[in-house]
């Protein structure tokens, strides 16, 4: 998290840290996301943000990487404003995973195929 004046910053993999373990806190029980702890890709367009990865798994053996992205910019007071909204479309995004019919899995996995 943002650091007061004078102390030194943090890595940003304590930073994304910190905010995974703030998500997690306010995961419901029973979501069935896997946090995904050292995890470095950097998918965002957008360079200076903290990111938590988590992971959604169907019984079909397909796996989801679902991330949060905070601007590294916010402050403490910033970021647990927003917590419950970045929660919010975390739950969202892994029902809508879950929703899907392993059908749809499947073609995610497999990726577009020719002949259709």
């Amino acid at each position: 998290m943002p650091q007061p004046s004078g102390s030194t910053p943090q890595s940003n993999a304590s930073n994304n840290s910190e905010l995974q373990s703030l998500i997690i806190e306010g995961l419901p029980e029973g979501i069935g996301l896997t946090p995904m702890k050292g995890f470095k890709m950097d998918l965002s367009a957008n360079a200076g943000f903290q990111k938590a990865f988590f992971s959604a798994r169907c019984e079909c053996g397909t796996a989801a990487l679902l991330s949060v992205e905070v601007s590294e910019d916010k402050t403490d007071g910033e970021i647990s404003s927003a917590l419950p909204s970045l929660i919010s479309r975390l739950e969202t995004q892994a029902r809508s995973f879950y929703s899907m019919p392993c059908d749809t899995h499947k073609k995610m996995r497999m990726g577009p195929t020719t002949g259709q």
